[in-house]
């Protein structure tokens, strides 16, 4: 009996915490229905026994005082088990609340089908699968949230929509996910079910990908740069700023910024001219208009490719699917010539391969975590185009399958794959549309990927804007570095030999079906049966050596970070006795290495021999030993260069912790100002610079000599907002400087007399997470107390849900590191003070700077001191987002005060209101500014 038609249950718990050893159950919820028909409810408040978090209570509404009064969760045992009888539940993440009942003591055994995993899998695309957001999307009403019996009665709506939804999947997708499904989840039965139903038989994979996989045609054709250039009329183009211009009528509330106009203006006669320039254009100037209108305009009227870069995600996004959009609809006839296009092009792992894709779902022994991604797959190429990776929100689990299913540059067959040839590859298609984009939106790691590795994902291009341009150096200090993992070798010599999903298995498999002569049969079968072995041998040999790399690094290094333990391999540390353990170890390894690259080559040539014979897949084979040869001779190159063969401009380190515990081998360049001078700023005629962050002390001399970057025009520009009367900076004297006896005690104080004052509102920036976790700990009591909510980052959520989370609730305080402080963009009262515990100084024993800092005369003043700036001012932008905007910095680093380099942090920032004063007089001082008086605050500076 299909499930549209049998009884089943909703089911929903709301808890006190999501740990089910020490939170409670404090409500149930339950919907007894049969297709959309509801027959029977049930719901109770549960008493915790324990007081109720305040975030629990604000998102529910649950009061203390009704749990209390509430029954015991074994008194309504019975009752509650009765009501579900045996009957299949249904839930929204429904092994949360079976897991969580089960720690109770309640037992369910019955069917369970989750609805997170069937949206997951029916609706790819969403940005979002709480609850609300996948109601939303199907239409269901959902006007009371965080309440079991309101969540169970949405959660039977979503249930019944899913469903019908996978009734109506064209056969050769619902044949594929059922076939994937009823190996990896109970869902399976849902969508074997439904395919039977359907009566027409499941579908061969050759039969799905003919059916789902259609090539996309190209209507556009390359661009052809004009021979001429035409040159931009500035005036014309200021004219589109001013008062009754096109952006005046096209959006309400505008306002013409002298700021933005200038540094249009500039831009655009950089890109007549051919000229490099760098702007720093501050919060409010509106940049992105200013570089997006040139460029299109100089892109369309000379037929050729402006290319934007940016670090975030986030940036793109808005350019391509806001910025650009708007500002072409506000233009209107003004364009010249012909429509503008307008591409987003990513790196090559954001793109599905469809060969790999193929290769992994027609592989045997795949894990539940495997099938159940490939399943959603299925599903979403029936509707994408691009085969982008962010139209799927990735959990985490799946990042690693998605690995094996990108468009990785070592095992991509180019011209040679048939899904390229058939035109159906989605790396391929999005360098077509780039030939015939005039402006070409790209991330940093790209743009700097595709010079370092010659890629040429891009089309040729002569014109570039950088925004975000103060990332530029990392990302490319990231592009040139490498590091190295057992399990990276692991891997290599697994698709060698693995036993079902190998080289040597698939060669095997094609033997079995061939029809060759004896004696070149008992040839390939002996390479074969020699290069497995090697393979096992080297397996031992890298677990050797990691072995020793470990010891080592445990002998010569003391606990440090957080997270990571690092050890730079400087000549004397290479001097140590035991390094030669590390030599050797390498050496036995790489041989084994270089016996496996002279088999596989063999084998290549063994398999050429063969043209004319009847053998399945050879090409694909030498494809595959092609590949394995690339990726070796680079595993060997790259730990050669750190153990034996180290170069002078380069850092090596060993790393231990990160995201997984293991032991890496890393390396990095000692500068990358030589190859962004030789590779992108020579190559190119015009490349523009520009944000926020980009001077310190007032000029650009420090970026520019990280950057290579030494014949350029220069622009400062402030924002448009009057910081003097809108920005306070406040200093409390009396707080000890980090490091000393009461520092971390002072600033726990601090922040829960000013948060408690003004009612939250509050960033406050850290430059650790164990910081940030000890203050957590010491304010989130006493605010909550005070109806505070206190948002922790790395411990409440992602940071996109906290920022949400911040500017939902109006009396919240957000603790952020690292990511928060820049990026984050909160307009009007409710972020109305940025807290700053300590001067963002870079960590000293992190290699790449400490290698950076001895290239320095003076480290500290040469190198830490203007990287510090930088942060400091980016942690200040938080602050003023809009004309409209008032707001206080609270600095509670007495250093800025009593060291002579404070004065450096201090100039970076806008010409504020700063002030200096007791602790005890900071809350006061704080509240006065932000209700719009000045205060008494004493010590003005």
């Amino acid at each position: 009996m299909g499930l549209t038609s049998r009884v089943c249950i909703s089911l929903d718990i709301e808890t006190t915490g999501l740990n089910p050893q020490s939170d409670e159950v404090i409500e149930l919820g339950a919907v007894r229905f049969c297709g959309a028909e509801v027959i029977a409810t049930y719901h109770s408040l549960v008493n915790p026994h324990c007081a109720l978090p305040y975030q629990v209570q604000l998102r529910s509404g649950i009061t203390q005082p009704e749990v209390d009064a509430a029954p015991d969760l074994s008194d309504i045992v019975p009752e509650m088990v009765s009501f579900l009888g045996d009957e299949p539940i249904v839930g929204h993440n429904i092994s949360f609340d079976i897991d969580f009942l089960s720690h109770k003591g309640i037992v369910l055994s019955n069917p369970t089908y989750d609805t997170l995993e069937l949206a997951r899998i029916l609706l790819p695309q969403l940005p979002g699968y709480k609850l609300p957001e996948v109601a939303q999307y199907l239409g269901i009403p959902c006007p009371v949230q965080h309440r079991a019996l309101a969540d169970a009665m949405t959660a039977k709506g979503v249930f019944t929509a899913l469903l019908h939804r996978a009734s109506e999947l064209g056969l050769p997708i619902l044949s594929e996910i059922a076939s994937l499904t009823v190996k990896s989840s109970a869902l399976g039965h849902i969508f074997h079910d439904i395919e039977q139903g359907r009566g027409d038989g499941a579908l061969s994979l050759d039969e799905f990908e003919a059916g789902v996989l259609q090539p996309s045609a190209y209507d556009e054709l390359p661009l052809r740069p004009s021979r001429e250039r035409a040159l931009l009329n500035l005036e014309e183009m200021r004219t589109i700023f001013d008062d009754g211009g096109p952006l005046s009528i096209a959006f309400p509330g505008y306002e013409r910024r002298p700021e933005q106009v200038r540094m249009m203006q500039t831009v655009a006669q950089a890109l007549n001219r051919g000229r490099h320039l760098i702007v720093e254009a501050g919060t409010g100037t509106g940049k992105s208009l200013a570089y997006l209108l040139p460029s299109l305009f100089f892109a369309l009227e000379n037929n050729t490719h402006v290319v934007i870069s940016t670090n975030t995600i986030n940036l793109q996004e808005q350019l391509i699917g806001k910025d650009t959009p708007a500002l072409l609809q506000a233009l209107g006839a003004r364009l010249p010539g012909d429509r503008l296009r307008v591409v987003q092009v990513k790196g090559r792992s954001n793109y599905l391969c469809l060969r790999r894709w193929s290769s992994l779902r027609r592989g045997e022994n795949l894990s539940p975590d495997e099938l159940r991604f490939l399943a959603r797959i299925q599903a979403w190429l029936a509707s994408t185009k691009g085969g982008d990776r962010s139209e799927l929100k990735l959990g985490g689990g799946e990042i690693s399958v998605w690995n094996k299913v990108c468009a990785q540059v070592d095992d991509c067959w180019g011209g040679q794959c048939p899904y390229q040839r058939g035109g159906a590859c989605f790396l391929f298609r999005a360098r077509r549309a780039a030939e015939s984009a005039h402006l070409i939106i790209v991330n940093h790691a790209l743009l700097l990927s595709d010079i370092a590795s010659g890629a040429k994902v891009l089309p040729e291009y002569r014109h570039l804007i950088i925004d975000e341009a103060h990332h530029l150096e990392a990302e490319a200090t990231n592009q040139l570095s490498f590091r190295v993992t057992q399990r990276e070798f692991l891997d290599y010599l697994n698709r060698i030999e693995q036993r079902r999903s190998g080289l040597l298995a698939r060669l095997r498999e094609r033997l079995l079906l061939s029809d060759i002569i004896p004696l070149r049969r008992s040839h390939l079968e002996q390479l074969s049966a020699d290069l497995r072995r090697r393979a096992n041998r080297a397996k031992e040999w890298v677990s050797q050596l990691f072995a020793v790399l470990l010891r080592f690094l445990e002998a010569h290094t003391e606990e440090q970070g957080e997270y990571e333990r690092h050890l730079r391999l400087t000549e004397a540390v290479r001097r140590q006795r035991e390094w030669s353990d590390v030599q050797l170890a390498w050496d036995n390894l790489s041989s084994e290495l270089r016996g496996i690259s002279d088999m596989l080559n063999e084998l290549y040539i063994a398999l050429e021999d063969l043209s004319g014979e009847r053998f399945p897949d050879c090409e694909g084979l030498m494809l595959e030993i092609s590949s394995l040869l690339h990726s070796g001779e680079q595993l060997q190159h790259r730990v050669s260069s750190i153990v034996s063969r180290p170069e002078a401009n380069d850092i090596y380190w060993l790393s231990l912790g990160g995201g997984n515990g293991s032991l890496s081998l890393c390396a990095a360049p000692l500068r990358v100002d030589d190859f962004l001078k030789e590779r992108l700023f020579s190559e190119k005629e015009c490349v523009v610079l520009t944000g926020a962050t980009l001077s310190t002390g007032g000029d650009f001399e420090y970026i520019k000599g990280c950057l290579g970057l030494d014949d350029a025009d220069e622009l400062l520009l402030g924002a448009p907002f009057d910081y003097s009367s809108s920005a306070l900076v406040c200093i409390p004297s009396d707080i000890p400087e980090p490091g000393e006896t009461g520092y971390q005690q002072a600033v726990d104080e601090a922040l829960i007399e000013l948060c408690s004052a003004v009612g939250g509102r509050a960033l406050v920036l850290f430059t650790s997470h164990s910081a940030l976790r000890s203050t957590l700990a010491a304010i989130r009591t006493p605010l909550e107390m005070k109806g505070i909510l206190v948002l922790g980052h790395g411990v409440d959520g992602s940071p996109t849900k906290l920022l949400e989370t911040f500017k939902a609730e109006p009396k919240s305080v957000l603790l952020g590191t690292a990511s928060f402080w820049e990026g984050v963009d909160v307009v009007g009262e409710a972020l109305s003070i940025v807290v700053i515990t300590r001067l963002p100084f870079s960590v000293p024993t992190e290699p790449i700077f400490a290698a950076r800092s001895e290239t320095f005369a003076n480290p500290f003043d040469g190198y830490a001191l203007p990287q510090a700036a930088l942060r400091f001012k980016q942690g200040f932008g938080r602050l003023i987002r809009s004309k409209s905007d008032h707001g206080v910095m609270v600095i509670l680093d007495s250093r800025i005060k009593n060291r002579y380099y404070g004065a450096v942090f201090l100039k970076s920032l806008p010409p504020c209101t700063v002030v200096s004063g007791t602790r005890a007089d900071l809350p006061a001082t704080v509240l006065g500014w932000l209700e719009g008086s000045r205060g008494d605050y004493a010590g003005d500076l």
